[in-house]
């Protein structure tokens, strides 16, 4: 049986998620790629993680992980830690709708990149390879926001 994570975000009530998308820093496919054939490989990357973490939360992007599980409700995004599959999903961080201004979904190749921007003019960018669910969370978004 799971445990309660005393940090868990609860949906609210009337509130569901309608629509989920695995998602990585940017740049986190090309890090794993060059890390793959040199020295250090997990330091590579995670040197490039914190880079863009700063960047994101300096923007008001909160930031759970390098590897994220993204949920979008009628109100919020939620972010959480990836967990293996049959684990509990838990979110931990969130952004309302309210600070997200636009977001778009863009396939580079293998690697699909969404752009959140943000009240204010900033803008961070999640990626994700097999990146369909993240396009059409993307597409959720984009959807509540003009609604």
């Amino acid at each position: 049986m799971p445990r309660a994570q005393p940090d868990a975000l609860e949906l609210e009530p009337g509130e569901e998620i309608l629509a989920t998308a695995h998602a990585s820093f940017r740049g986190a496919a090309a890090a794993s790629t060059r890390a793959t054939f040199a020295f250090g490989a997990g330091r590579m990357r995670d040197r490039e993680f914190r880079a863009w973490r700063v960047a994101a939360e300096s923007a008001g992007f909160p930031v759970v992980a390098d590897d994220m599980l993204l949920a979008i409700t009628d109100r919020r995004l939620l972010m959480g830690k990836f967990r293996m599959p049959g684990r509990a999903r838990v979110y931990t961080a969130e952004l309302t709708l309210d600070r997200i201004r636009q977001v778009v979904a863009v396939r580079h190749g293998l690697v699909v990149g969404a752009a959140f921007v943000l009240v204010g003019g900033a803008i961070v960018e999640l990626e994700a390879m097999r990146g369909r669910a993240l396009a059409h969370l993307v597409g959720v978004i984009d959807e509540l926001l003009s609604g």
